[in-house]
């Protein structure tokens, strides 16, 4: 009974522990009302994750879902490769 108990409290821990998308959905949403174009669903927010975040030069400007110039998410750690 003890073991059915803490395998039922690991899956709990488990399902509720936060995903690697948490709060980037936010981060898209308010940075495309930002550049003037209207909110996203939260779902088309999910797929915009991977344009604003991954596929974008840092520090420039890239066109989502109909908006022209939405400013890119990537952060810029400054380091060097091969130094």
């Amino acid at each position: 009974m003890k073991i059915i108990f803490q395998l039922a409290m690991i899956g709990l821990l488990i399902s509720f522990a936060p995903n690697a998308n948490a709060g980037k959905v936010e981060d898209v949403q308010a940075a495309v009302e930002k550049a003037g174009c209207p909110k996203p669903a939260a779902d088309v927010a999910l797929r915009l994750v991977k344009d604003l975040f991954m596929a974008c030069t840092p520090g420039g400007k890239t066109a989502v879902d109909g908006c022209p110039a939405v400013d890119c998410l990537k952060a810029n750690s400054g380091a060097e490769v091969g130094k």
